[in-house]
């Protein structure tokens, strides 16, 4: 992610919204990218599972097909990223990663908790959606 990104997701946190100015600016950096982030974090796409008792974090974005396992700021497991952020080097992110972000700064995501004995089965069935 990118300086400007960091500059715009702060302002986000701040105000607890997204103000017109900054979708502005996102839709100038992500164009179509953005649209699409905006639209997964308003349907509730944006999963957080918090596991028990270890306090480990896996987030979920629900895409169009799949729902894609992702790091914040640094991975999903979606094509879109694999492709053109690893191979191509065109892109720093897919919507994936935008929309995670943008919901953790307004809170706007489902969240859940799970035992870690859960973790094992839940992260093979994500892991298996990527197949």
């Amino acid at each position: 992610m990118g300086a400007d990104l960091h500059g715009i997701l702060s302002e986000i946190e701040k105000g607890r919204g997204i103000q017109e100015e900054l979708k502005e600016k996102l839709r100038k950096i992500y164009g179509v990218k953005f649209t699409k982030a905006e639209e997964a974090v308003s349907s509730m796409a944006v999963k957080k599972y918090t596991f028990k008792p270890s306090g480990r974090t896996v987030w979920i974005v629900v895409g169009r097909e799949k729902e894609y396992f992702l790091i914040p700021e640094f991975y999903c497991q979606c094509d879109d990223f694999y492709i053109n952020v690893v191979i191509r080097r065109k892109a720093k992110l897919c919507y994936h990663v935008l929309a995670q972000a943008i919901a953790e700064r307004l809170g706007s995501f489902e969240e859940y908790e799970a035992s870690d004995s859960d973790f094992i089965r839940l992260n093979s069935e994500w892991k298996k959606q990527s197949v």
